[in-house]
């Protein structure tokens, strides 16, 4: 039998042989197998031994050089700890990098981090840095730049959603140069994970010091350097001789704005302007399947849009309000109407099918009457008014959602007016809001998304949904490895937010994009976290 191996070649964590054992009676399915066991410090290339690596494809020959046209937003980046969308992270993540890298599958592979090793209990995470890693400036990347980043995070006044995705960290002890390890107050096995969320890149470690604004001074130890960059225009990343990885095949990146209307983007790349769109609006899908020499490229997501109502505010400090809003929604004719059906239903708590936590509960039921009562018992026998404010951010179909739910509201008595909103001017006030429609990124584990958005106090808890009951379920299941028990633990988590009636969550929306055919080696990302170091042009 094919021997599981870590990456840093120590004994592997006593709770691999167990998942290993559920694999291969058929108990876990491989997603879940592979996701576990390197999130534990199994080399990728040995777990995918057992599980079997993904089918090969045919190759054309790479070619090096030219430059890649990228339509996408190029949004302000100070802090890139603070950025709160994934659009800039893809101007950044090819200048900096992560200790971690998520791929394509939702397997955990490193990056500057060579490899990690967590105690039994998942108490204490050893981690050893890639040796020779020069940042762009020619200095050495060591442990004293990782251990800035992380301190920065959890800092008490940090104002990063890391401070509350990294809250169970208490201690970043520097070993040496190229080791250190962290030290949690509670179980986590996501931690591996967690390190490639958007807002961790791994910044030098006089970033502050040099004045705290990247764009200003980009240094970066990855592949590219930052040469040009003007906010809602273009943003041009040149390949940098001396990168301590394997060196990228392109010349050139050049990130073009085309602002929020997507359409403008598909003619940009039907004419030839533009190379790569990675996001279009299913409304799109047909245009672009006719459009010679260009590819739709599509994929599974745990993205979705919520539409949430904070509990701190009227009427929604009212669980009978949200429960009526909730009970008057059909979250089925929404993903049909307003998103041509193109994903799955989701079920009002925020976890997906498709994720390896999700246990099923009992389906949802539209009950307009039911929703009536409700408002009338809570003191609106003849109707309540409401706006929600939304901004188009992702393009056109948050809105077409948000109007197939007015109308369905409507019947329990509920006027809903739409405060539509330029996504230049929604992004600044997302989470103040009373009553919003929200995009939520992909995750690769649910458990991610729900210490952000729901636990007591987070930095992006934008429904001000606050429950000790919630937080201890969370606790429990973010510290289970074995993949069957931690579905089963999410149980109680799913079913606390489900009957706290904190938003109305329509469907999890698959992915598209869309490129010429002379890019090649592209692959779409779940969470647009693209990868562009061995893409090449044909």
């Amino acid at each position: 039998m094919f021997k599981l191996r870590t990456n840093s070649g120590r004994p592997v964590h006593p709770d691999v042989p167990a998942v290993t054992d559920l694999f291969l009676k058929g108990e876990i399915d491989r997603r879940s197998f592979l996701r576990t066991v390197t999130l534990l410090g199994v080399s990728a290339a040995s777990a995918y031994g057992i599980a079997g690596a993904p089918a090969a494809t045919a190759q054309e020959t790479p070619k090096k050089g030219g430059s890649l046209r990228y339509g996408g937003a190029v949004m302000e980046i100070n802090d890139p700890m603070m950025i709160t969308w994934t659009q800039p992270s893809n101007v950044l993540r090819n200048v900096l990098e992560y200790l971690t890298r998520v791929d394509e599958d939702n397997v955990t592979q490193p990056l500057l981090a060579a490899s990690w090793d967590p105690s039994a209990d998942l108490m204490t995470w050893k981690f050893k840095l890639q040796p020779n890693v020069k940042w762009s400036n020619g200095d050495a990347f060591t442990t004293e730049d990782v251990a800035f980043n992380l301190r920065r995070w959890i800092a008490p006044e940090s104002k990063s959603s890391n401070k509350s995705a990294f809250s169970a960290v208490t201690d970043v002890e520097v070993v040496n140069d190229l080791e250190f390890t962290l030290h949690l107050k509670r179980p986590t096995l996501a931690i591996p994970e967690m390190l490639f969320a958007y807002t961790c890149p791994i910044l030098h470690r006089k970033f502050v010091e040099q004045g705290g604004v990247w764009t200003k001074n980009p240094i970066g130890t990855g592949p590219y350097s930052l040469v040009e960059f003007a906010v809602g225009q273009k943003a041009t990343l040149r390949r940098r001789e001396g990168y301590w990885g394997k060196a990228p095949l392109l010349d050139e990146i050049r990130f073009i704005d085309l602002g929020t209307d997507i359409s403008a983007s598909i003619q940009a790349l039907a004419s030839g302007q533009v190379d790569l769109v990675p996001a279009i609006n299913t409304t799109d899908i047909d245009v672009v399947k006719r459009l010679p020499n260009v590819t739709l490229l599509s994929g599974r997501a745990a993205q979705t849009v919520c539409i949430r109502m904070q509990g701190t505010a009227k009427p929604f400090d009212d669980i009978r309000v949200r429960k009526a809003m909730v009970l008057a929604s059909d979250n089925q004719k929404m993903l049909q109407l307003g998103y041509r059906g193109l994903g799955v239903v989701a079920e009002n708590h925020h976890v997906a099918p498709f994720q390896p936590e999700y246990f099923k509960l009992p389906p949802l039921k539209r009950d307009v009457a039911q929703a009536k009562a409700l408002l009338a018992e809570a003191g609106y026998k003849d109707g309540l008014y409401v706006s929600l404010t939304l901004g188009n951010t992702q393009g056109r179909w948050e809105q077409d959602t948000a109007v197939i739910m007015q109308q369905q509201v409507a019947e329990a008595g509920i006027r809903m007016m739409l405060d539509v909103k330029p996504a230049s001017e929604f992004w600044p006030i997302w989470d103040k809001v009373p009553f919003g429609l929200t995009f939520w990124a992909h995750r690769p584990l649910a458990v991610m998304t729900l210490d952000l958005a729901y636990r007591s106090g987070g930095s992006w808890n934008e429904s001000r949904y606050a429950s000790d009951e919630f937080d201890a379920a969370l606790n429990k299941a973010t510290g289970i490895v074995d993949p069957k028990a931690r579905s089963q633990a999410m149980e109680s988590v799913e079913r606390i937010l489900q009957d706290a009636a904190v938003m109305v969550q329509p469907y999890w929306a698959d992915r598209f994009g869309a490129m010429s055919d002379k890019v090649k080696n592209f692959r779409l990302h779940p969470a647009t976290y693209h990868n562009l170091a061995p893409v090449w042009l044909a």
